[in-house]
């Protein structure tokens, strides 16, 4: 835990970071989310990318990929049912200098205004000092319909419906291997990146027409890409950017888009600070700019593990 005070963002900095970032990213959002502020260094910030694959896993392929949505997607307690998280919460909209922003209580999914951008999960006021996992993930599907008529005339009409669905999917964890899906609280003046996850089926699909109901399994989209480089294209696209297929590579990458769609000053001085620690390229700009940075800015508490 970072131990410094938390002291304002020089406006020169934080304006150079904001026009880097919002170069990479050219199109505009509607709405803005807004965490709501804690009090000062008492809390800490968690987040993370997650897909599903509707389909099985077929000679490590994964497929039928979708954003997790946050309807019954949940975080639970890696040791028992004692807590449970739901990632849904609509929060509380506000107007303001002729955009809506929404401050939200707990729960905030970026990247919900634009096509093909992953949405990542940010989850804020965690219980301290308590192991966690991703208990579940969810996607929606449509189902077609389709049904005849007869009017007054005898004539034969045919009607078609799309309805839209969500699913829920449970995750399992393998015993060996749940430890390395678990995160905490990071506690205050603290925002930790867990990752890009993948929810698969953990079993072969059996279907008779409707979604798989089986237990799903969880992957690091890190390790799956570096394992399957035909893939990478459009995956790394959306979770890496211009960044390496990595740990690091994936935070740095999520940090930017948090930056430039999360509007709380707080938060933002925060993913700031820990973008200039991860991204030399980033704090070459800021010097080369001649803007001064905070000693705590160069700290390296708590680096980057690499996969």
């Amino acid at each position: 835990m970072l131990s410094f005070k938390m002291e304002p963002m020089d406006w020169r900095l934080r304006s150079l970071l904001l026009l880097n970032i919002s170069l990479l990213y050219l199109n505009c959002l509607k709405t803005f989310p807004v965490l709501e502020e804690p009090v000062p260094g008492e809390e800490g910030l968690v987040a993370f990318g997650l897909i599903v694959a509707k389909i099985d896993i077929s000679n490590g392929i994964i497929s039928g990929l979708e954003e997790s949505v946050p309807k019954d997607t949940h975080i639970s307690s890696a040791l028992g049912n004692t807590l449970r998280i739901n990632l849904e919460d609509p929060g509380k909209e506000m107007k303001g200098n002729g955009n809506y922003r929404f401050s939200w209580v707990q729960k905030l999914q970026l990247g919900k205004s634009e096509e093909g951008v992953p949405k990542y999960f940010v989850v804020t006021r965690l219980p301290q000092n308590q192991s966690l996992v991703i208990d579940s993930a969810s996607y929606t599907y449509t189902t077609t319909h389709t049904y005849t008529t007869v009017n007054k005339y005898g004539h034969l009409q045919t009607h078609t419906y799309t309805a839209v669905h969500s699913n829920s999917v449970p995750i399992e964890y393998d015993p060996l291997e749940k430890s390395k899906f678990s995160f905490s609280n990071p506690g205050g003046l603290e925002i930790r990146f867990i990752g890009n996850f993948v929810a698969h089926p953990k079993g072969p699909i059996i279907s008779f027409g409707g979604p798989y109901t089986g237990t799903y399994a969880l992957i690091n989209l890190d390790s799956y890409l570096q394992d399957h480089p035909d893939l990478v294209s459009d995956l790394k696209n959306r979770f890496y950017g211009k960044e390496e297929i990595n740990a690091k590579g994936a935070e740095i990458h999520f940090l930017k888009r948090f930056i430039k769609e999360n509007r709380s000053r707080y938060w933002q001085d925060i993913a700031i600070k820990r973008l200039l620690r991860l991204d030399p390229k980033t704090k070459e700009a800021a010097i080369k700019a001649k803007i001064p940075i905070p000693s705590q800015d160069i700290n390296q508490e708590n680096p980057i593990r690499e996969n």
